[in-house]
């Protein structure tokens, strides 16, 4: 099994391999904060808690050889940051009439190579789409070992929540 660790040290390491390597990235997340960051080398289980709208705590496990386990994610598109040009931004607000246009320009825009955070200029004033973020209702139904490992980053995410937010974590838990 795999060392579980606070998010706060397990991001900066996944934001490095990110910015190594953009491509090949899936992402995956439930509506109770799990996610999974399924990488060409190497893979990430999360359990986040949030604290506010860019503030979250929680529990993370690497998943180095992903393996054959996360093989079906490879058809799917690779999650990314792209920039968006004025054009595409016209041509969405123009095909919202018509979903069947937007669902065509959102393709073009996904089929493009995403950019590595480091590279992206903070001058920049086009804005960036961001994803796609595939949604699950609950990550153990891609695997027994997922559900294992999830379980495990829940009562550690809790834990520590419970420990550094003892009033928070009052209401919520």
């Amino acid at each position: 099994m795999n060392e579980v660790e606070p998010v706060e040290e397990l991001f900066p390491r996944m934001l490095e391999k990110f910015n190594e390597s953009p491509r090949g990235w899936r992402v995956l997340s439930t509506p109770r904060g799990e996610m999974l960051f399924v990488g060409t080398d190497t893979s990430y289980q999360v359990k986040a808690i949030p604290l506010g709208p860019k503030k979250f705590t929680g529990a993370g496990i690497e998943i180095p050889n992903p393996g054959k386990a996360f093989d079906a994610f490879t058809r799917t598109p690779e999650y990314g940051l792209r920039p968006l040009e004025s054009a595409d931004l016209r041509n969405l607000v123009e095909a919202m009439q018509d979903p069947s246009l937007t669902s065509k320009h959102l393709q073009e825009i996904i089929r493009r190579d995403p950019i590595a955070p480091r590279d992206i200029d903070p001058n920049l004033e086009n804005p960036l789409l961001t994803g796609p973020v595939l949604t699950r209702p609950d990550l153990s139904s891609l695997g027994g070992e997922l559900g294992m490992s999830q379980k495990r980053l829940n009562e550690y995410a809790q834990e520590q929540f419970r420990k550094r937010y003892p009033m928070r974590a009052g209401m919520y838990f």
